[in-house]
């Protein structure tokens, strides 16, 4: 299952996508970053270190790392301390942008991806939904769940077939915690050294 949502999840945001005439300024946000990082990926000029620095050169400014964070280590989150925050933030991020850059790389360009006509909005919060086709015949919905800062969408979330990204990690982060204590955790997280989640 894990490998499942990091696969749709790296394709839903990398992937070539086929647009109906979209509205809403979320939507045409979600398309444009797809189209941008695609050329990244696609740029056989790069290595597959630059892809990745650059894809999250231009990730960060769609992505609210610390709201993932939170929502990824749950209620343990409350504990850190400012500094543990700025700490874990960039571990989190180094290991998510790696992640998910790589699974992209490996199969995205193949897979279908087609944004879908209906939005969920309320209040400032948006989430646009897109429904991935693999070349293995598997089809997955993908919820991208963002927040309106000025003119821009901010990206908090990604759920596949319903399971958030963000939190597959977090009964491990959890136990880590407990174990190791807060340091010990972002620790290992740092040295990439987690288990795949189940």
């Amino acid at each position: 299952m894990y490998q499942q949502i990091v696969f749709a999840a790296a394709t839903a945001i990398l992937a070539p996508a086929a647009f109906a005439a979209l509205e809403h300024p979320a939507q045409q946000q979600v398309r444009q970053n797809i189209d941008t990082v695609l050329k990244i990926i696609k740029n056989q000029s790069l290595s597959e270190q630059q892809k990745i620095r650059q894809v999250e050169q231009y990730a960060n400014r769609f992505l609210d790392y610390e709201r993932l964070s939170a929502m990824a280590v749950g209620q343990p989150w409350r504990q850190f301390s400012p500094q543990q925050k700025q700490s874990f933030i960039a571990a989190f991020k180094e290991m998510v942008i790696g992640m998910y850059a790589r699974s992209a790389m490996m199969g995205a360009e193949k897979a279908d991806v087609r944004v879908l006509p209906k939005i969920t909005a309320n209040g400032n919060k948006v989430d646009v939904y897109s429904e991935i086709l693999t070349p293995s015949g598997k089809k997955y919905e993908v919820a991208y769940q963002l927040y309106q800062t000025g003119s821009q969408y901010k990206l908090y979330n990604i759920r596949v077939d319903g399971v958030s990204i963000v939190t597959v990690y977090r009964n491990q982060f959890v136990e880590l915690v407990n174990q190791q204590g807060i340091d010990g955790m972002i620790e290992t997280v740092r040295n990439k050294k987690l288990k795949k989640a189940g």
